[in-house]
């Protein structure tokens, strides 16, 4: 089961956080979250539900060190 782990506007970081939990081995994918119109308003990253604890470390880590 995939689990939503991290959600933004900025597609830029969302870039970012796909790449640092690529590099760690971490599964990732990323889904569009849209608005009630149809029109995509952020962006959600997803990991498997076994990797969820060990990927909000993650982006937890690089969230703190600003990388």
């Amino acid at each position: 089961m995939w689990m939503v782990v991290y959600v933004s506007r900025d597609k830029s970081k969302i870039d970012k956080l796909l790449s640092v939990l690529g590099v760690r081995g971490i599964m990732t994918m990323m889904r569009p979250a849209v608005d009630e119109g149809g029109e995509c308003c952020a962006y959600e990253i997803l990991v498997p539900k076994t990797e969820l604890d060990e990927a909000q470390d993650v982006i937890f880590d690089t969230e703190l060190s600003g990388s």
